[in-house]
């Protein structure tokens, strides 16, 4: 044991959380980042520097081939129709999962989860799982909560369940999975 997880409580943190449609989704984004860091500000506006450029040669090129530079302009309004429609249709099929997710909860009710020194226990009305510390690959604070990966699954904690504040409990559990 490390002499920061020796330091903390080996008290098991038993929280009750119920499914919370809105925590889930920003927790969804904290999985995705602690798996894929978002890109720095500079390397995002090179890439869409070098997107914008290679645009401009092609209308440049379109206009010695002969042809009338509105081709480009209605060909970038087609690629943004293209891409509105498909933003639409994400956007309600994600609206579907959550649901699918919801009603999931629903059935499950309420989840008493218990951290320790050993690991995480969920239990709830339809399941009960047991991850140990080894198979916790991420613990990632978002808006209202905290989010724990392990492969492709994620435990979502709101923070207003917590019995203490949100920075002590994942200092602590964050102590119990490197020791």
């Amino acid at each position: 044991m490390t002499a920061q997880a020796s330091a903390l409580s080996t008290e098991p943190i038993v929280v009750r959380v119920a499914y919370e449609r809105a925590l889930w989704r920003r927790a969804m984004t904290g999985w995705w980042q602690s798996v894929v860091p978002p890109a720095p500000f500079a390397r995002r506006a090179i890439f869409w520097a070098v997107v914008w450029f290679v645009i401009g040669v092609f209308a440049v090129a379109v206009t010695v081939v002969g042809l009338p530079p509105t081709v480009v302009l209605w060909g970038l309004c087609g690629a943004g129709l293209m891409i509105g429609v498909f933003g639409y249709l994400q956007r309600t099929r994600m609206e579907q999962f959550w649901d699918e997710i919801g009603r999931h909860w629903d059935r499950a009710g309420d989840t008493e989860m218990t951290f320790g020194p050993d690991g995480i226990e969920l239990v709830d009305t339809v399941s009960r799982r047991a991850h140990g510390w080894q198979a916790v690959d991420a613990i990632k604070a978002v808006q209202g909560g905290t989010v724990i990966r392990s492969g492709i699954s994620m435990i979502v904690v709101a923070d207003a369940a917590l019995p203490m504040p949100p920075e002590v409990f994942r200092k602590t559990i964050a102590a119990w999975r490197q020791s």
